[in-house]
């Protein structure tokens, strides 16, 4: 009798034993990430991603505007804005890792779209006098690029993915509008003034990098408002890192 419990003891062991070691690894097919420095620009970004083959996935990205506010500085005051942006991006994965599936270093063409507005106020003086502005900002660009980043598995299913080289060029626009919207606004501006409302616009504009000397600036002195608009190719770089869940 001791010998028949011994026996089916130890081959349920074994059976156990072999079905632990057999048992297949998880193989994620699918990931949902949250990228927490989209926040920053004003868009709360969503991504997916899906597996066709060992080395190869497609993914997607979506903003949903949120608002941010930022300060600039506008001739020694602050320009406080409210931003939001509303983006899309498709690309296709290449993991260089061979060992496990959606894990390692990889490298992925991209093409995105981004849409951004903003809406600011400000005080400074024209020829002496106060002014208070109402500014508006609305940028669109289409891009294309490749991203350089690493995706790690924490644990069976939790995702931190990184992406931290993504040079692209975009085809973008951007139009830029500052209106005088102080008390005495029914009197045209005079030559000083608008002239000086054009100069103050471009060095508020020359804060920022590859768009400074290339925008077409026009005046209006009756509605006092001063118009600057970009149209051409732009530069950009994706960084961040997004976390999540694969199934």
């Amino acid at each position: 009798m001791k010998r028949s419990l011994s026996l089916i003891l130890s081959l349920t062991m074994a059976v156990v034993s072999h079905a632990q070691e057999t048992a297949p690894a998880f193989t994620p097919n699918i990931s949902i990430k949250w990228a927490p420095t989209g926040l920053v620009v004003g868009s709360l970004s969503l991504q997916g991603e899906y597996r066709f083959d060992r080395k190869h996935s497609l993914t997607a990205k979506i903003g949903i505007p949120v608002n941010a506010k930022h300060s600039f500085d506008y001739q020694g005051d602050n320009a406080d804005f409210d931003m939001k942006a509303t983006s899309f991006l498709a690309g296709f994965r290449n993991y260089l890792s061979r060992k496990r599936e959606m894990r390692g270093l990889y490298l992925e063409p991209f093409f995105s779209y981004v849409h951004h507005s903003a809406e600011g106020i400000a005080n400074s003086t024209l020829n002496g006098k106060p002014v208070q502005w109402n500014f508006t900002n609305d940028y669109n660009a289409f891009g294309v690029g490749a991203q350089l980043g690493a995706q790690f598995f924490v644990g069976k299913r939790f995702v931190i993915d990184l992406f931290f080289l993504g040079p692209e060029i975009n085809s973008a626009s951007n139009n830029f509008k500052a209106v005088d919207v102080s008390a005495n606004n029914a009197i045209p501006w005079t030559f000083v003034e608008s002239s000086e409302a054009e100069k103050d616009i471009r060095d508020f504009i020359n804060q920022f990098p590859f768009v400074k000397n290339k925008v077409n600036v026009k005046v209006d002195n009756m509605s006092k408002t001063v118009a600057a608009d970009f149209k051409g190719a732009l530069p950009g770089l994706r960084a961040g890192v997004s976390i999540g869940f694969a199934f």
